[in-house]
């Protein structure tokens, strides 16, 4: 669709030129009104018009001023329409080389406005066909010319050249824009990969047509799937750069389904330091899993941070046990004292979703142990890994705190009435607290139970008694310590719970057929 501005410091005559023609049916929507130049000068700034239709006489910025201002500062390419009132050839011809393509005498005849729109419309389409098609070979030259000098490629001849291109002057103020449609094409497959394409394609459109024709060239493709700009001082919107930005990122995450991050680089100065104020954006756009609203990332807000790729060594035993109990109140405050932590520390995105995975592995572990639904957690935990990938961090905190109350309730409707999960938390804690001097009936008080009863269920469905249960543990663990320790045999032996030496000694021969000594030396054969 076409876009029209009208014109007129005569309320009446913009009435009429609004209703005097179906201008959908000549292929154009009405962008813009104005009762002077001033404020048509501004329209044409904002909304780049296709055709303008104006009065020669107004107040402060007359018709052929317009299009002076309009042609030469803002690069317009529309077409002008110049309405008067007075048969005077002198503004005629002073319209005329002021490039206007038609010249129209009030009162107007809808029949003369109508042929003249009609033929004006086929013209704009027909030079914008052919303007295209250069444009295409143009920016695919382009492209390529500023793909090569971001990547480090600073040949005085191709810096020329994309002067040359996109009409840069070699000492000319400059900044880089970055959109990119989520982080990673590498998760998209089949219709998805195809719908992530069609995203790119209407998001390029959506730029262009904010840029305008002028500045088609100065629109790139980076090889990663981000589309850029390079912005230069020359652009009539230079100086509100943030503004246009913010606006486009609102327009594409509406068409893309919300999924659409952007960056701007601080201002450089010179056609050489383009791949230094793209590379600014980039390590903006980096910060974009800390964006709570998917909104506009400044360089110069995060230039003196850095995203930290240390292995995270949070303990998460706490949040397993919360959840192995089903305290739903107190598991809230310990994931967002988790995300806190991350946050501080500025984790990256792909250690902080290794970190959450590992954990999801072992609530796969505790759901094995219960024998509970187990496809239904793995399927939970395969889906959070993908989708993990395109979240900021409220989203991944949201997502991570509803898998742990989801699990939470999951157990607990599991171990109502349910005594092989009972079984299943003694043996956890066991294993926590094995090197204590515990007893049956120490562990039976624990979880409110009869410790006869306890001891049948625990033998049932484990197979064992529960001391010879609490001996295995505690002799697995002796082995590892005399394996990786210079402990003595004696400290060994306090530090996995026994407080009688000998009677270690015996417990270890008896279940490992060894004694210690083999296992500290290595001689296990």
């Amino acid at each position: 669709m076409l876009k029209v501005l009208l014109v007129d410091d005569e309320p009446y005559v913009l009435e009429g030129l609004k209703v005097m023609l179906d201008w959908e049916a000549h292929g154009f929507r009405i962008c813009g009104e104005a009762s002077n130049g001033e404020d048509a000068l501004e329209i044409v700034r904002v909304c780049n018009p296709d055709l303008i239709i104006t009065d020669i006489s107004m107040p402060r910025i007359d018709g052929l001023e317009l299009i002076r201002l309009s042609t030469q500062k803002l690069k317009s390419t529309a077409k002008f329409v110049i309405l008067s009132g007075y048969d005077d050839f002198s503004y005629a011809k002073r319209a005329m080389l002021y490039n206007a393509s038609n010249y129209l005498l009030k009162p107007l005849d809808d029949v003369e406005l109508d042929s003249v729109v009609t033929k004006l419309a086929e013209q704009i389409r027909q030079e914008r066909k052919k303007t295209e098609n250069i444009n295409k070979q143009l920016s695919f030259i382009a492209n390529q010319s500023i793909m090569r000098l971001i990547n480090g490629d600073n040949k005085p001849s191709l810096i020329g050249r994309v002067g040359m291109l996109l009409n840069i002057a070699e000492d000319e103020e400059l900044r880089c824009i970055l959109f990119e449609i989520d982080s990673a094409e590498s998760w998209a497959h089949g219709e998805e990969k195809i719908g992530l394409n069609m995203n790119r394609i209407q998001a390029g459109k959506v730029i262009e047509d904010a840029l305008g024709p002028a500045f088609q060239l100065h629109i790139f493709e980076d090889g990663k799937g981000r589309i850029g700009i390079i912005a230069s001082e020359k652009m009539p919107f230079f100086n509100s750069l943030e503004e246009l930005a913010q606006g486009l990122l609102i327009q594409l995450n509406q068409i893309c389904g919300d999924v659409v991050y952007a960056s701007i680089s601080d201002s450089e100065k010179g056609l050489s330091l383009i791949s230094k104020a793209y590379r600014q954006a980039l390590f903006a756009i980096g910060f974009k899993f800390y964006s709570p609203d998917k909104s506009f990332i400044k360089y110069e807000n995060v230039k003196g941070l850095n995203i930290n790729f240390e292995m995270c060594t949070e303990d998460y035993n706490t949040l397993l046990e919360l959840i192995r109990s089903n305290r739903a109140d107190e598991i809230e405050p310990v994931v967002g004292r988790l995300f806190e932590n991350f946050s501080q520390n500025l984790s990256a995105p792909q250690i902080i979703i290794a970190y959450l995975m590992s954990f999801q592995m072992e609530l796969v572990k505790v759901i094995m142990e219960i024998n509970g639904d187990l496809q239904e957690f793995l399927t939970l935990a395969l889906e959070f890994q993908k989708t993990a990938e395109h979240m900021n961090m409220p989203e991944l905190r949201g997502e991570f705190l509803k898998q742990c109350l989801s699990a939470a309730s999951h157990i607990n409707g599991f171990k109502q009435g349910n005594p092989q999960y009972i079984v299943s938390e003694v043996k956890n804690y066991i294993k926590q607290n094995y090197c204590n001097d515990i007893k049956l009936k120490e562990v039976a008080r624990h979880f409110y139970m009869n410790p006869v009863y306890l001891g049948q269920l625990f033998k049932k469905f484990s197979g064992m008694q529960f001391n010879d249960y609490l001996n295995t543990i505690r002799i697995e663990e002796a082995k590892k310590l005399l394996q990786r320790t210079d402990m003595k045999v004696s400290e060994i032996s306090s530090a996995v719970g026994y407080n009688d030496p000998k009677y270690f000694l015996s417990k270890f021969k008896a279940i490992t057929n060894l004694p210690p000594s083999a296992f500290k030396t290595g001689k296990t054969t």
